[in-house]
């Protein structure tokens, strides 16, 4: 095992309880000491994932372990950034007027992953739940004093409930727990589609059967790629889709993202391409990790993309053929486009956003809560569930 900023133990150790081992690159960590801690979680906390946004070099990470016994029982992956921050993990964007842009003065600490929009303090499978307790307050308490040191803002984004249940009785008086967004996660049954039917009455599935038709009767099908065999094709695709919301892309800029890709998780990724004859006309691309699909980035022709409803059917209909042919029992469709989402029979998850020390009150603490109880009501509108059991924990608390 290495540890330690240098490769080697910090020394910061409680005789009765879990050592806190600092690594300042995921290449610290052994790759499946790694991911056998990160078992349980999203692939955002994979030791690829945490490689591959390492490989941007637009923050410093230290990665903070409580061990026992020689093994990690608890992790937290860090990102200290002192200039600009990506857009959507930016405290200053997700919380105007309650946070300010990073500087080197006044730093942001981000706990969890800097990508991907799913983080967790990671827990190793099987922990006890005393030891358990004692790995997240070790890598906790670690977390808050960089923070503090820093004299910035010290904040995890994007939490899964799971890990604000177990953050929740660490917290002090001052943390403030925001609910931020939702993922939304469409179950999949081990028959199919035929399984995916019975999620509808038969009305509501005519629909769905009229978006399939309308894909076959426009002459695509389906093809299964690895990133290698055609991540060349995916950058204009993909740029047609992202600059049609706004984002500052290129198609040169998108070819050169997944040909990165390509490198680090051409066994790992899978592209579900719809072909018209010998072109490419739209994709979507899955990555696998323990029983579940992510959906990350697709691509349209704009040409056809409505006309075969190409969205809808390589990112929900192939997609779920797919993932039950390989024993995958869900799909990960991330966040934004709740509405459609839901409709196709996905459930929504919270997603938490937890400012330690955070330094609001009066009018702004205000503001927060205002902006946050409209997001609940309007996720709660597609999908009531979104008001889980630790919502209901997190109310009581009080925030």
């Amino acid at each position: 095992m290495t540890a330690g900023t240098d490769g080697v133990a910090d020394g910061t150790q409680d005789p009765q309880g879990p050592e806190l081992v600092e690594l300042a690159s995921i290449r610290d960590a052994d790759v499946d000491e790694w991911n056998a801690l990160a078992g349980d979680s999203a692939l955002y906390s994979s030791h690829r994932w945490l490689l591959y946004g390492e490989e941007l070099h637009d923050s410093g990470s230290r990665h903070l372990v409580a061990s026992s016994g020689g093994s990690y029982v608890a992790g937290l992956p860090t990102h200290r950034f002192t200039g600009k921050v990506p857009h959507f993990y930016d405290p200053a964007v997700l919380f105007p007027g309650a946070a300010e842009p990073a500087t080197p003065e006044r730093p942001l600490l981000l706990g969890g992953t800097r990508l991907g929009y799913t983080s967790e303090v990671i827990v190793a499978p099987g922990t006890a739940g005393p030891l358990a307790t004692a790995g997240v307050r070790t890598v906790l308490d670690r977390f808050r004093a960089l923070g503090a040191a820093d004299g910035g803002l010290a904040a995890l984004l994007y939490l899964t409930d799971e890990s604000v249940e177990r953050l929740l009785p660490l917290l002090g008086p001052r943390d403030q727990v925001v609910m931020m967004d939702a993922t939304a996660v469409l179950p999949v049954d081990p028959d199919g589609l035929e399984g995916y039917r019975r999620r509808f009455t038969s009305h509501q599935f005519t629909s769905i059967r009229r978006e399939m038709r309308r894909y076959t009767d426009a002459g695509c099908r389906t093809e299964v790629k690895r990133l290698s065999e055609c991540h060349q094709l995916l950058g204009p695709l993909s740029a047609q889709v992202l600059i049609r919301y706004g984002h500052p892309v290129t198609d040169a800029s998108e070819s050169e993202r997944f040909a990165q890709q390509a490198t680090l998780f051409d066994d790992n990724c899978r592209i579900l391409a719809a072909y018209q004859g010998d072109r490419m006309v739209g994709f979507t691309q899955y990555f696998f990790w323990g029983d579940t699909m992510y959906a990350r980035s697709h691509g349209l022709d704009d040409s056809i993309a409505r006309e075969a409803k190409l969205y809808f059917n390589l990112t929900y209909y192939e997609a779920v053929q797919y993932a039950a042919a390989h024993g995958y029992r869900s799909v990960d469709l991330s966040c934004d486009a709740f509405q459609a989402k839901v409709s196709r029979a996905a459930r929504l998850r919270p997603l938490w956003g937890i400012v330690l020390d955070a330094p609001w009150t009066g009018p702004v603490l205000e503001r927060v809560r205002a902006e946050e109880k409209s997001r609940r009501s309007e996720f709660a509108s597609h999908d009531p569930g979104i008001e889980s059991r630790v919502a209901q924990l997190v109310d009581a608390r009080g925030r």
